[in-house]
């Protein structure tokens, strides 16, 4: 729904509002999930002898042919020891996006137009691992090194740990810990559930545009956002989510998302100059006309600032160590985080600072401050820091590209094309974000540099020449 309102000749107040269904729930990228994962455990099978050589062993295509497995009996005791996947009535909806703006248009002098807006958009369903459904309760970190203790070997046992099923052992071997046997469902490895959607985003911005059509020789359009987007999953693939640190305390997963940009700014724009034949100066084809007229300037400006140190960049604040010790490994990473240290502020410094290092006027490129986290003083604590912060920042994106036309006329019928062009005109160097691991001893420092995927490339620049007739 929307509206279009006539406030004069020269300004228009519009307004909008939206519902849209995305791809995904039960059906996450036009795929029914429930035929694809969610028959394995009844899925038959059968071994086929292998001749041990280059060659392939028998077949379909020969007189050997393959046979139909028979599909495997359900049972209560199917999957133990194993990764199950997980389904339940409140799981499987189709995430929806709520999209609002109300937006004010006004033509200004000189064939001016100006719009400045307010957009939001809210995602709900996102899918998610926020509630892994086997995931250690941390409150039996207390045990401390009994987790570890093992069942196989009789540990467990020795130190007062009963068996949480007969099988057990046999179904883990090595890996029936006293961590494992405490998960909510101690027969499985993980449970995965591939259509949970408690991922949520939230997005604001402030866009202001200033458009100019071409006239007396010069046309731009330049727009600014002012921006910030919040969310608790930096996914849209449940199979590559990261899974929540604490299930049972999610609060620290609502963070600035990995994907936000709160300044970018964008132009464009082309100027003729007023010189030359049907200009307003030196209006001939003359030499007078031929050397100073015909010139033509055009440029794209990109800044962007820099996005949060978190995992879809490799840069999350992280140390070394498995979270949740004496349980299977099984299922997504869970990436262990240092405490945040409030006394210390955090900032993420100019890039400056790294540029002066690799070009050897620095001694250190140290972002911020490493003092701002501590790591976790037990193998059994979650530190509290948060997901992202929005203080802690990779390199922001800096691009400028133009180029230069001049034209020459060879009598009525044939004009030539002088073009050079430059992308990235200044040569910017683009960093990599700083070492995100708090056990690392370059902790906070950028350590890399490099081109990462759409950012700009060394200077280009190349020349053409053409002619029209």
């Amino acid at each position: 729904m929307g509206f279009a309102y006539q406030l004069n000749d020269k300004t228009v107040l519009q307004a909008g509002f939206s519902i849209a269904f995305l791809n995904g729930g039960a059906y996450e990228y036009g795929t029914s999930k429930v035929a694809v994962n969610y028959g394995n455990l009844l899925v038959g099978s059968f071994t086929r002898g292998t001749t041990g050589t280059n060659q392939s062993s028998f077949g379909s295509w020969d007189v050997t042919q393959l046979p139909n497995p028979q599909a495997t009996p359900f049972s209560t005791g199917l999957g133990t020891g194993t990764q199950i996947n997980d389904f339940s009535k409140n799981d499987g909806y189709a995430p929806y996006s709520q999209q609002w703006n109300v937006n004010v248009q006004r033509r200004i002098p000189y064939d001016i137009f100006v719009s400045a807006a307010w957009v939001g958009n809210r995602v709900i369903h996102l899918p998610s691992q926020l509630n892994t459904p086997n995931q250690l309760n941390p409150s039996y970190f207390a045990l401390g090194n009994n987790l570890g203790l093992s069942f196989a070997n009789g540990s467990a046992q020795a130190a007062g740990y009963t068996l949480p099923y007969a099988n057990f052992v046999t179904d883990f071997g090595g890996s029936a810990t006293v961590g494992q046997s405490l998960t909510p469902f101690p027969q499985y490895s993980y449970v995965f559930n591939n259509f949970e959607g408690s991922g949520t985003t939230y997005y604001q911005s402030a866009q202001i545009a200033v458009e100019k059509r071409f006239t007396n020789g010069l046309s731009f359009l330049v727009g600014y956002t002012l921006s910030r987007l919040w969310d608790n999953t930096s996914s849209g693939f449940s199979s590559f989510t990261a899974a929540a640190l604490n299930k049972y305390n999610q609060r620290p997963e609502w963070a600035v998302s990995g994907a936000d940009e709160p300044n970018t700014f964008k132009g464009s724009g082309t100027y003729e100059l007023p010189i030359g034949p049907g200009k307003t100066y030196f209006n001939n084809r003359r030499f007078t006309g031929q050397l100073l007229g015909g010139w033509q300037v055009s440029w794209i400006l990109d800044y962007e600032a820099g996005q949060p140190l978190c995992g879809c960049n490799q840069g999350q604040i992280e140390e070394n160590g498995d979270p949740y010790p004496g349980k299977s490994t099984s299922g997504p990473n869970v990436v262990l985080r240092p405490d945040r240290v409030s006394s210390v502020p955090l900032s993420t410094a100019s890039y400056s600072r790294a540029k002066a290092y690799f070009t050897g006027k620095a001694s250190v490129a140290q972002m911020f401050n490493p003092a701002g986290f501590a790591l976790t003083s037990s193998q059994y604590v979650l530190g509290n820091a948060v997901r992202n912060y929005p203080e802690l920042r990779g390199p922001g994106l800096y691009n400028e590209s133009a180029n230069v036309r001049k034209r020459f006329y060879f009598g009525e019928r044939f004009t030539g094309i002088l073009q050079v062009d430059y992308f990235n005109l200044f040569n910017r160097t683009q960093f990599y974000p700083p070492d995100a691991n708090a056990s690392d001893g370059t902790f906070g420092q950028v350590i890399a540099q490099g081109d990462q995927g759409n950012k700009p490339t060394n200077r280009q620049g190349q020349v053409g020449f053409r002619i029209e007739f």
